[in-house]
């Protein structure tokens, strides 16, 4: 069996990272043309887990600004293909893109969960994340949102290792 490796998005990637977004937030996954800005602009931001040749989950978070002029990112996506959930792989990725983050200095990161998943709101408080505040039709009608934030600079980044790692569309599209 290969190991899962967490690694930065490349090109060829992106195809696969589609689908994968197709697959987790159907109405909500981003057209492919957005991925492929979003990889032209931020690719050093976009993470991959990777096994083998196989792409497993992604996760997205960009900075808000250029590095001088601010210390906060939003965390955009973090998914994981239906066939692989509940493996730890989005624990592994979201720790991964918390550590880049904070490595590059930044010391809030902000996202958007919906309110139904309890998955993703269990990692994201696991990990440190707070609740904000709740958005009524946050990504459009009937598209409620709990805002969440974290300070990295205050966060342990625990390495705990239950399961339910389940998709989560974040901050702004």
């Amino acid at each position: 069996m290969n190991t899962v490796m967490v690694r930065a998005v490349v090109e060829g990637d992106l195809s696969k990272l589609s689908r994968i977004d197709q697959q987790i937030f159907g109405p909500l996954a981003y057209p492919y043309f957005v991925l492929r800005q979003l990889f032209d602009v931020h690719w050093q931001e976009i993470l991959v887990a990777d096994e083998g040749g196989e792409l497993l989950g992604y996760s997205i978070a960009v900075r808000s600004g250029s590095e001088s002029e601010t210390d906060l990112a939003h965390f955009l996506a973090l998914g994981v293909d239906g066939s692989r959930r509940e493996q730890g792989i989005g624990r592994r990725l979201a720790r991964e893109t918390l550590r880049r983050l904070r490595e590059r200095g930044v010391r809030w990161v902000q996202l958007a969960v919906a309110p139904d998943n309890s998955a993703a709101i269990h990692l994201y408080s696991s990990l440190g994340f707070v609740k904000t505040r709740d958005v009524d039709d946050y990504y459009g009608e009937n598209e409620p949102r709990l805002l969440l934030e974290l300070d990295l600079t205050s966060s342990q980044l625990s390495d705990g290792r239950e399961n339910g790692h389940h998709a989560s569309r974040t901050v702004t599209h």
